[in-house]
């Protein structure tokens, strides 16, 4: 299934893009699109396919990402991305609530089983990076509602202000020191300070 949001002026890549693979709901993606849906605003809804198995596990492709472009905070719809965080921010955390009782389950040589991880396989949040690469937020698995907000609405806010120039000096700093896999860079929500922090890949790197 795909479903897009027209723009007056299309664009190569949409500001937003929701992939899904797998049993998912088709409501639950309808959901999200009638929630951020706007004028000027571009949306691709699509299946995927990946392959699952990484030797860093964090860096496999969830259930359902969500990827947030650089034009949608400071490219032509600048003004566009100021505005509209706070609609996206209440549609994302519909959407980690709509998806927060779901298993992924992996095939052994017997059965199937669900995947247990530290972070979640169901849902991810994807965002460029202006130097390039891009951020991969990873979520907590089994967060209570009010945790689960917290943690979404947090890379919303960390997001925008890396992409309109309003993180601190120190926090860029961190950022410029993180060493990617790839051209991505592991970024998860800190429940005890209540901010966004740099991942080490390393640690989920498969035996």
């Amino acid at each position: 299934m795909t479903n897009t949001i027209a723009t007056e002026t299309p664009l190569a890549t949409p500001q937003l893009t929701l992939v899904y693979e797998g049993p998912i709901d088709p409501a639950v993606l309808e959901e999200f699109r009638t929630a951020v849906a706007t004028d000027g605003l571009s949306l691709e809804i699509r299946g995927g396919t990946s392959i699952r198995a990484s030797a860093w596990s964090w860096l496999a492709p969830t259930a359902v990402i969500l990827c947030i472009s650089k034009s949608y905070f400071d490219g032509l719809f600048k003004e566009l991305g100021k505005a509209h965080a706070p609609r996206l921010d209440k549609a994302l955390r519909q959407l980690g609530w709509r998806l927060s009782g779901l298993k992924y389950w992996k095939a052994t040589a017997k059965t199937v089983v669900p995947i247990e991880d530290r972070y979640s396989p169901i849902l991810s949040v994807w965002t460029e990076r202006r130097e390039g690469g891009r951020f991969k937020m990873l979520i907590a698995s089994g967060l209570e509602d009010a945790a689960l907000d917290a943690a979404l609405s947090a890379y919303i806010t960390f997001a925008q202000a890396y992409h309109t120039d309003a993180l601190e000096a120190e926090d860029l700093a961190i950022l410029a020191e993180a060493r990617p896999v790839g051209d991505v860079t592991l970024l998860a929500y800190d429940q005890s300070s209540g901010t966004i922090q740099l991942i080490d890949p390393l640690e989920a790197r498969l035996p």
